[in-house]
């Protein structure tokens, strides 16, 4: 078996971003909330992304895709709000169409921009403000396309892969 270096990237408090943009393995993450209490969702997702707009009434989310989607009800995807003060987060589906699905957020009426990554490989739930290190077993997680790690506006991660 050839041996892999492990390299890491620091995703900064609320600042989700691209790990490594290439094929390579998810071996853990270190992840840690700011704000104790709170509980708080990283999602770290294959770097493959489809762009859409959305509008918010009360707690539902309807997003738009620009091309279709191919998600089915119930599947959880990262969703990066790059407009409007909705949380970057996974959230469950309900497909509507091809091209339309819904999800639950906090209560809002807004619109705006999204960037939906259909595959998450680990999600890490947090509530405290101790760190909480997640080691991945054997090989680690295959992400074909890179890693994009998804944080909400109180959590930071530091990634592991290779």
């Amino acid at each position: 078996m050839m041996q892999t270096d492990v390299k890491s990237t620091h995703i900064m408090v609320g600042t989700s971003g691209l790990v490594f943009g290439n094929r390579t393995r998810l071996k853990g993450a270190v992840v840690s909330n700011s704000v104790s209490g709170t509980p708080a969702n990283v999602a770290f997702a294959n770097n493959v992304s489809v762009s859409g707009t959305y509008t918010t009434s009360t707690t539902t989310c309807t997003i738009t895709t620009t091309t279709n989607h191919n998600l089915g009800t119930g599947m959880r995807v990262l969703v990066v709000f790059t407009s409007g003060t909705n949380p970057t987060g996974p959230y469950a589906v309900t497909v509507t169409s091809g091209t339309t699905f819904t999800i639950t957020v906090p209560s809002s009426s807004q619109t705006g921009n999204v960037t939906v990554y259909p595959t998450i490989l680990m999600e890490v739930d947090i509530t405290n403000s101790v760190p909480v290190n997640v080691l991945i077993p054997g090989e680690g997680i295959v992400a074909d396309n890179g890693i994009y790690c998804g944080v909400p506006t109180n959590i930071a991660a530091t990634v592991f892969y290779g």
